[in-house]
């Protein structure tokens, strides 16, 4: 989502394609560095952008059902809260009641869920901590001040963020990131003792806070609110989490999302403590070599504990205590597991010498552009599935509505990769990344004024 187009470069044998020279830098020191045979041939870290791509087009295969199901919220998150709903019980009862294709529909749903819930949020989180660190290494090559001029990168995503949740999507997480950034950046300058502490500190909380969510959940839900005294005054799911009674006016979902801001923001509180230490756990990975050849072991590590032990802990979970565990799934398990997928890509792509394929060239180019496209993503969904648009999201019942969906969901990923693929052969950021970037050179520019004055 950040600018990244500097400092992200491996260094390749002209003749041999072999990397010969990979430096990272750490606080102002080269960790490591051989002796190049040739002049060396400057070329990205394609895994990078990869992941960033996957990240993005997975948010959309998370984010399009909650456009496509708007009017059935109510029920949606009331099952998704119910601590006795399980995916396991749905799909057996789909499979032993219902029909071949509500079977299938049940079964593809419950796939849906343990593939895509939380896991591309937790990458795309994981992305933008190695995108700070990116920025500070690049500042460190500069010998430029940090945070510096990151500050008003922050301020800009924050700003984005907001204007994303008003006029777009009121499940934006680029606010909540800018937010993340500011209180990391001066962090992450810090010695690696420092940001071990506050690592630690903020994973630590984060996980005893979505436990101890998904206890009470579990217990509020399990007492009968017509046992308790003055249970008609706690909140239902209904008046909690429907935003929207009716989405065929623009101007009053806008007005909507402005009047119920605060209750519109309620999970960046746990994206900020959370991203605050998958910011931190990410730059230092990443510091650590995870997209170096001579990273083998720490990437078999990584995929360890995110493949080998967060799949069986998450889908275990998903599967046989899916509404008990909804907030511990979505958080905490979907990221570790998260952690392990970015390895796999880092592993990929240096065994292919840090080459694109077909599909990769692709999802690269969604990564380079990826703030573009999840603005876009977000715009497009809108259009499609509300009912000031075209509206699609009233014939989203039963399998139908699935095929129907699924299909929405491939026709703008096609839409994305090409309009990326296209406007990078003109351009090297996308629109929105430029205006950034843009933006921030005006500071700078402003700033060396003020100095010179």
């Amino acid at each position: 989502m950040q600018s990244v187009d500097v400092g992200v470069y491996v260094y390749f044998d002209n003749s041999e394609r072999q990397p010969y020279r990979l430096c990272a830098i750490s606080h102002n020191r080269v960790l490591r560095s051989m002796t190049p045979v040739n002049e060396p041939t400057y070329r990205r870290i394609v895994a990078l952008d990869v992941a960033r791509g996957i990240a993005i087009l997975g948010t959309l295969a998370t984010n399009i059902w909650i456009f496509a199901t708007w009017h059935q919220m109510d029920s949606v998150m009331e099952q998704y809260f119910d601590p006795n709903f399980t995916l396991w019980d749905e799909v057996r009862a789909a499979s032993t009641n219902g029909t071949a294709a509500e079977a299938a529909d049940a079964l593809f749903n419950a796939a849906s869920a343990l593939v895509t819930d939380g896991k591309f949020l937790g990458l795309l989180t994981i992305m933008f901590g190695i995108g700070m660190e990116i920025q500070r290494q690049s500042a460190a090559k500069r010998n430029q001040r940090w945070p510096g001029l990151y500050y008003w990168r922050a301020i800009l995503l924050v700003a984005e963020g907001l204007l994303n949740y008003i006029f777009i999507f009121e499940f934006d997480v680029l606010m909540g990131y800018g937010l993340t950034a500011l209180a990391v950046a001066p962090i992450i300058a810090r010695s690696e003792r420092v940001q071990k502490v506050w690592m630690w500190l903020a994973l630590s909380a984060h996980v005893l806070v979505m436990l101890l969510f998904s206890v009470g959940t579990y217990l509020l839900n399990s007492i009968p609110l017509d046992e308790v005294e003055g249970g008609e005054d706690i909140p239902t799911f209904d008046q909690s989490f429907a935003l929207y009674t009716a989405t065929d006016s623009y101007p009053a979902m806008v007005q909507a999302r402005i009047d119920d801001f605060f209750g519109g923001r309620f999970e960046i509180p746990i994206m900020f403590v959370m991203g605050i230490g998958v910011f931190l756990l990410a730059a230092r990975l990443y510091r650590a070599g995870l997209f170096q050849p001579a990273g083998a072991g720490l990437r078999r590590k990584v995929m360890l504990v995110g493949l080998g032990v967060g799949i069986p802990l998450d889908w275990g979970l998903r599967l046989f205590a899916t509404g008990a565990s909804a907030s511990l799934t979505r958080y905490v398990t979907s990221t570790v597991v998260a952690f392990g997928v970015l390895a796999l890509i880092a592993a990929f792509y240096i065994r292919r010498d840090n080459t694109l394929g077909v599909v990769g060239t692709g999802l690269a180019a969604v990564g380079r552009t990826a703030l573009t496209c999840y603005i876009l993503q977000n715009l497009l969904a809108s259009v499609v599935f509300y009912d000031f648009g075209f509206g699609l999201a009233r014939y989203v019942e039963g399998p139908a509505g699935t095929l129907l969906v699924c299909g929405v969901y491939l026709a703008l990923c096609a839409l994305l990769v090409a309009f990326s693929m296209l406007w990078l052969k003109r351009f090297q950021r996308g629109p929105f990344e430029i205006v950034m970037h843009r933006a921030v050179d005006m500071v700078a520019a402003k700033q060396r004024q003020a100095v010179q004055r």
